[in-house]
């Protein structure tokens, strides 16, 4: 069974896990030949965690790269023998594994058969265009191993250091080092320096892909580090499509509405499934996230329908929950300003070649806008070491359902964008509260 990572974006959202969550569930329960696992790319926000704690429903695992490993390409069915075992053993486990044919390759200048066992003409061919020896005893293993010494211990005879590399080495790592090696493999070790699995030149020879379903997203700057590498096997998104490249044609979903959670229950119900209760909490929560409670631009019929459902599927109040999740992590007094500009960030290319990245964060009031100074300091730095054409910030009130943002890089072609004046590095956005249908729109044209 392959193994078949769902990814939503880094810096993930409640829509981003919820939608890896309830997708991989999905997806496991129709195609029975894999395995899905939902992953995340960085860490969880505090709106996630809520939702996690909420629902019951197990935090993803970390998913730092998909290229390959050497896990993914070593063979783990190989031969072994201990260092004091005589070299008859290590030769009956190379005859039970086939590997007359690997021990000419190795160099070996006699190859002796024994109990009368007759070679193939392919390896006789081998061994006369090689010109080394095969010799064909009568008589059992252990005897002749003693006339031609080979009851010495293997340690005598094996490479006392040879190059071993643990299994999430990158291939790419020590693919080289393989090759130039004379007996050409790696063995690929545990934290005990137990031997796994061997990667030899063979294997290097148009390795499997790591798989991966996107979902909430499809900008190469926002996926997986090393998804070019990788295999896409689908995306499902309501985001514009992005500048992510496939090599072979998949399914991908681009559809318009508030969150990736509502496609993801459609394909439920469409299948005639439903969600388990954590995993239907969480798509819950992730519509009530990136909808702002039903409030945002983006929402759409479909968004109110997949509520309704879900309200009937948990028997609980879906504002009421929205609400309880907004007020509850809304609070980022404590937050680092570092921390605020990033937890929630996208990035953007734009036509001139350059990127720009736009950030949200939720709020309860507007008490946060009393470090505007502080956090457009730290954007500037961000903007600086990633080599950002313009940094933003949404500062979004759920409950006066406005947004301030606020900007570090050209301020006066943001303002202008959007009609208005701005104050400072802070342009007022009543009734914005849509990232992705009132804002960045806007600032990719602008820029």
């Amino acid at each position: 069974m392959a193994t078949i990572y769902v990814t939503g974006h880094r810096n993930p959202d409640a829509d981003s896990i919820a939608s890896a969550i309830g997708y991989a569930e999905l997806k496991g329960r129709l195609d029975t030949r894999n395995t899905y696992v939902p992953v995340r790319l960085g860490a969880c926000n505090a709106q996630t965690r809520w939702l996690l704690d909420r629902c019951g429903a197990p935090t993803p695992q970390l998913l730092p790269h998909v290229m390959v490993r050497a896990c993914d390409v070593m063979n783990s069915d190989f031969p072994v023998a201990r260092l004091q075992a005589p070299i008859r053993q290590a030769g009956l486990e190379m005859a039970r594994s086939g590997l007359e044919r690997l021990a000419i390759d190795r160099g070996a200048q006699l190859l002796v058969l024994s109990n009368d066992s007759e070679p193939g003409d392919d390896i006789l061919a081998l061994a006369s265009e090689r010109g080394i020896a095969v010799i064909v005893s009568p008589l059992d293993s252990y005897v002749s191993g003693r006339m031609i010494t080979l009851a010495a211990p293997c340690d005598a005879l094996m490479e006392r250091d040879p190059l071993t590399a643990t299994t999430e080495f990158l291939v790419d790592d020590i693919s080289e080092q393989i090759k130039e090696s004379h007996y050409g493999a790696a063995v690929v070790i545990d934290p005990n320096r137990r031997p796994v699995g061997v990667v030899t030149r063979s294997d290097l020879v148009a390795p499997p892909r790591r798989r991966v379903l996107l979902v909430d997203h499809a900008e190469q700057a926002q996926s997986v580090s090393g998804v070019e590498q990788a295999e896409i096997v689908e995306i499902l998104d309501h985001h514009h499509i992005g500048s992510i490249e496939t090599r072979i044609p998949v399914t991908a979903t681009f559809d318009p509405v508030g969150s990736t959670a509502t496609l993801v229950v459609e394909r439920f119900r469409h299948s005639g499934m439903e969600p388990s209760p954590p995993t239907a909490m969480m798509l819950l929560g992730a519509v009530m996230s990136d909808t702002i409670i039903l409030n945002s631009a983006t929402t759409t019929d479909r968004d109110r329908l997949v509520v309704d459902y879900l309200e009937r599927v948990l028997a609980l109040d879906a504002a009421d929950y929205g609400r309880q999740m907004f007020e509850a992590t809304s609070d980022v007094s404590e937050v680092s300003a570092e921390e605020i500009i990033s937890r929630d960030a996208k990035q953007y290319h734009v036509s001139s070649g350059h990127q720009i990245c736009i950030a949200q964060v939720e709020v309860v009031g507007k008490s946060i806008l009393d470090r505007s100074e502080e956090l457009v300091q730290a954007m500037r730095k961000a903007r600086e070491n990633r080599e950002l054409q313009l940094y933003a910030l949404m500062v979004t009130d759920v409950l006066t359902k406005g947004t301030d943002l606020l900007v570090d890089g050209d301020v006066a072609g943001v303002a202008r964008a959007f009609g208005l004046t701005a104050h400072d590095s802070q342009i007022e956005l009543p009734g914005v509260m849509s990232r992705k249908k009132e804002v960045a729109p806007k600032l990719l044209a602008a820029m």
